[in-house]
C-alpha cells in the first residue's frame, strides 16, 4: 500500500511537460471542477540530462491524454533558500478538466515504463492539487509567454484570518510596482494517507506574474520593506517558494 501511496503522489510527473490540447469534454466532466496539478522537481543525483530525456519520453505519451487541457513547465532562476541547485529543478503545471479525469489518467500511466523511468529520474519537492480561489477559470496560457517573470508559492497561515484583510491590502499595493501584471490564488490539496486528495488546512499556492526580469527585480526590494508585505508575511510559513521563467 506505500508503494501504491507514493505512486500516485509521484504523479507529479504529469505535470513537467508542454503541450496545449482543446478537448471536448463529456457532460459530466463540464460539471465538474477543473483542477491544476503543479510539482517542484529535483534531478535524482545531479543527473539533469536523464532527467529531461525521461521526461521527455514521458510527454509523448501524456499528450495522448484526453483528460488533460495544458500544461507548462517553468524554470526556476531565484528562491530564498541559496543552498537550491536551481539547474537541477523544473517546475510543472497541468491543467486537468477535472479531479476525476485526473485520477482516472493517473491510475492508466503509473503502471507503464515510461512512467516508471521518469520517476526514478527526480525527486519530488512539493507537490499539490489547485483550484482557483474566486471560483473563476485559470488560463494557463497567461503565465506561458516568454520573458515574463512568474512566481510561484505555497504558503500555510499561521492565524485563521492569514488571508483575510493583510492578503488584500498586500495584493492592492502590488498594483503600485511598474511591470507588475496580475496574480492568481489557489485552494491547495496535498495527498492523504490513502492518496487521495485532501484540502489542506489554511493553506493557499499563489502565482504572481511580472512583465520582465529587470521590474521584478526593481519592484523586489522595497515591497520587502513596506508595512503590507511585512503584515502579512508575518501570517504565513512559506512551504516553497520561486521565481521563474517560462520553458519550452
Amino acid at each position: 500500500m506505500k508503494q501504491l501511496i507514493i505512486a500516485i503522489a509521484c504523479v507529479a510527473l504529469i505535470t513537467s511537460c508542454g503541450t496545449n490540447k482543446k478537448v471536448n469534454q463529456t457532460l459530466n466532466n463540464k460539471k465538474m471542477t477543473a483542477v491544476y496539478e503543479i510539482a517542484i522537481n529535483q534531478a535524482k543525483n545531479g543527473n539533469v540530462q536523464n532527467f529531461l530525456d525521461t521526461r521527455a519520453e514521458f510527454v509523448k505519451v501524456l499528450g495522448k491524454e484526453d483528460n488533460t487541457l495544458n500544461e507548462g513547465k517553468w524554470k526556476p532562476f531565484f528562491t530564498v533558500d541559496q543552498s537550491m541547485k536551481l539547474d537541477e529543478i523544473l517546475i510543472g503545471m497541468t491543467h486537468w478538466n477535472s479531479m476525476q479525469g485526473f485520477g482516472e489518467t493517473a491510475m492508466k500511466l503509473m503502471p507503464q515504463e515510461v512512467t516508471k523511468n521518469y520517476f526514478a529520474s527526480f525527486n519530488p519537492l512539493a507537490y499539490g492539487l489547485l483550484e482557483t480561489v474566486d471560483g473563476k477559470p485559470f488560463d494557463m496560457e497567461t503565465i506561458k509567454k516568454e520573458g515574463n517573470v512568474i512566481e510561484f508559492a505555497i504558503r500555510k497561515g499561521k492565524t485563521d484570518d492569514a488571508f483575510g484583510a493583510k492578503r488584500e491590502a498586500f495584493f492592492k499595493s502590488l498594483e503600485n510596482y511598474d511591470g507588475y501584471k496580475f496574480a492568481r490564488e489557489f485552494k491547495f490539496y496535498e495527498l492523504d494517507e490513502q492518496g487521495m486528495p485532501k484540502l489542506a488546512e489554511n493553506t493557499q499556492a499563489v502565482i504572481i506574474v511580472w512583465e520582465n526580469s529587470e521590474k521584478f527585480q526593481a519592484a523586489a526590494t522595497p515591497i520587502f520593506g513596506t508595512k503590507e508585505y511585512q503584515e502579512f508575511a508575518a501570517d504565513l510559513d512559506v512551504k516553497s517558494y520561486f521565481a521563474t521563467f517560462a520553458t519550452k
